[in-house]
């Protein structure tokens, strides 16, 4: 089992492209990370908008799906946030857990 993230310049704001299988035995050292990703980054701005690419993930899980939506919450509070190529079992976990509400708004 593997999983990284990459982070990229995009015009405008940053890209957060996730790859691999984004389970609870891969996931940690993203979770640890999650409120400082773009520290260094100054994109932080109502103007600019943080991208995450879904699709190159292989698998999903619960644990998973709790990252995708940490991460969204957290940076949703200064940015725009969308989600491209989001897999079927992300929104197959927003439609369990009642959250496709939520969640829509923020898909590409």
């Amino acid at each position: 089992m593997s999983f990284e993230w990459n982070i990229s310049n995009s015009e405008p704001g940053c890209c957060l492209q996730l790859k691999g299988e984004l389970t609870r035995s891969t996931l940690l050292p993203l979770w640890q990370q999650r409120a400082a990703l773009f520290a260094e980054n100054a994109f932080l701005s109502p103007e600019s908008c943080l991208y995450i690419e879904l699709n190159h993930l292989q698998t999903v899980d619960s644990a998973g799906f709790v990252l995708i939506c940490e991460i969204l919450h957290h940076y949703s509070q200064y940015t725009t946030v969308k989600l491209r190529a989001v897999p079927h079992l992300v929104r197959d976990f927003a439609e369990l857990y009642d959250l496709e509400q939520w969640l829509t708004p923020f898909i590409q």
